[in-house]
């Protein structure tokens, strides 16, 4: 009479059964399904971002390479120089030092370029003001008229800023004190100002009000006499000499070759940081193991900047970097002998700006490493070409991932739709079973 009670149909648990045994039956093909395009992206993304980090490398890696490529700049660092100064009455910079020879140049300031300065008279309210007149200054072939009526001090200094050839200022000289300061914008004679006040006297005509005369710069320079209405002069050779006091000195100009050792170890450190970021991702590390999967990519880009590095070179056929000081070391590292460098650059600075920089008929080092790393990253380079691919993956394998989540849903939703439906029928069957046992129940209780 109770078997009914075991079957655990309807509303008595099927629907409970169903919803439990089907998510235990998404969860398992989900995850012999989607884990693994799972783990595929995030290899595949790892794999990405290791090209990346090496295409930085190579970037950081040509911005060094540069200063010796021939072409570059309009000059490498072989061609620069450097210049030291003694005595105080002048320093000096360079926008090219291209046609610099070594050398020393001598500079004798006698007199330094000034601008027209005047002042007015003191001023106790820089707000007040002022009576009607007119001001009128000249300054080469302009003349500036300036009137006073209903303005204060403030709102006509403004005005006269209005105008490039003029620095006007109010200046507080003391506790409560201003005075009008009126500058050529220039200095040099050709700057001078004539200022005439007319029926207004703010002392600016005044001869002790006058505070600086505008004059030129005379110098002497390696014998030749200059005079300039700046404190400034451009030699030929692109040394610019300023100067900044009355006396004499002596500018030094020499080859730079720290500038050369520094670049080519600058260039050997950063190419053994590239050695060690490429063996970490080919061969791995005790605890991860290798994250490219074309390991010949990346040995054969390693094998052209190699190449490039140890190669002969010259007119001759017969320079290479072995003769100065530069190695390869067993495990593949480039090592740098800093004194036998500095040596070379000393007997042999000709041969080993050969070897690095060269010429269009034959390029040296650092013009072939150039072009090698540009190509690297170019429309069809190693790099380029590889990084595409593992990005045209990543994109597969996020379709891939999609399409088969979405089969996984649809299928499992149709088997919950499908369950659903059967608890309705069983659910019925159960109905319809209780009733036809309650008449014979009862059929059997009214025997």
């Amino acid at each position: 009479m109770a078997t009914s009670a075991t079957l655990g149909l309807g509303s008595s648990g099927s629907t409970s059964l169903s919803s439990e045994l089907i998510t235990k039956l998404k969860t398992a093909e989900s995850t012999s399904v989607l884990d693994p395009i799972t783990a595929d992206k995030e290899d595949t993304q790892t794999e990405i971002d290791a090209v990346d980090a090496i295409q930085t490398m190579i970037t950081d890696l040509l911005d060094l390479v540069k200063d010796f490529d021939l072409y570059t700049n309009d000059t490498n660092i072989f061609d620069e120089v450097s210049a030291t100064t003694t005595g105080s009455s002048a320093n000096f910079d360079a926008t090219d030092t291209s046609n610099m020879e070594e050398g020393t140049v001598s500079v004798d300031i006698t007199q330094l370029a000034q601008k027209d300065v005047y002042q007015s008279n003191t001023i106790s309210d820089k707000t007040a003001t002022m009576d009607s007149g007119t001001i009128s200054i000249e300054i080469g072939d302009e003349t500036y008229n300036f009137s006073t009526d209903g303005k204060t001090y403030e709102e006509l200094v403004t005005e006269m800023n209005k105008n490039t050839g003029l620095e006007v200022s109010l200046e507080q000289v003391g506790d409560t004190n201003y005075r009008m300061v009126v500058k050529s914008s220039e200095s040099g004679s050709d700057n001078a100002l004539t200022i005439t006040q007319t029926d207004i006297d703010l002392g600016l005509e005044d001869t002790d009000n006058h505070v600086l005369t505008a004059q030129n710069m005379k110098a002497t320079i390696d014998g030749i006499d200059y005079e300039k209405s700046s404190n400034k002069v451009t030699l030929e050779n692109g040394l610019i000499i300023k100067a900044v006091d009355e006396g004499t000195s002596t500018i030094t100009i020499e080859k730079d070759n720290s500038s050369v050792i520094e670049g080519i170890v600058n260039i050997a450190d950063k190419y053994n940081e590239l050695v060690d970021l490429v063996n970490s991702y080919i061969l791995g590390d005790e605890e991860d193991a290798a994250v490219i999967s074309d390991s010949t990519t990346l040995k054969s880009m390693m094998s052209g900047i190699k190449e490039i590095l140890f190669g002969s070179y010259g007119l001759s056929n017969e320079e290479n970097m072995f003769k100065y000081g530069i190695s390869f070391d067993s495990d593949g590292y480039v090592q740098v002998d800093e004194d036998e460098l500095t040596q070379s650059l000393t007997d042999n600075y000709d041969d080993l700006k050969e070897l690095f920089t060269g010429y269009a008929e034959k390029e040296g080092i650092g013009t072939k490493l150039k072009t090698y790393l540009d190509s690297l990253d170019g429309l069809d380079g190693l790099l380029t070409t590889y990084s595409t691919k593992l990005s045209d993956r990543l994109d597969t394998l996020t379709t891939d991932y999609e399409t088969a989540s979405e089969k996984l849903d649809a299928k499992y939703d149709a088997m919950t739709t499908q369950f659903a439906e059967y608890t309705t029928l069983i659910t019925q069957m159960e109905n319809s079973f209780a009733s036809l046992k309650s008449i014979i129940e009862a059929d059997s209780s009214s025997s």
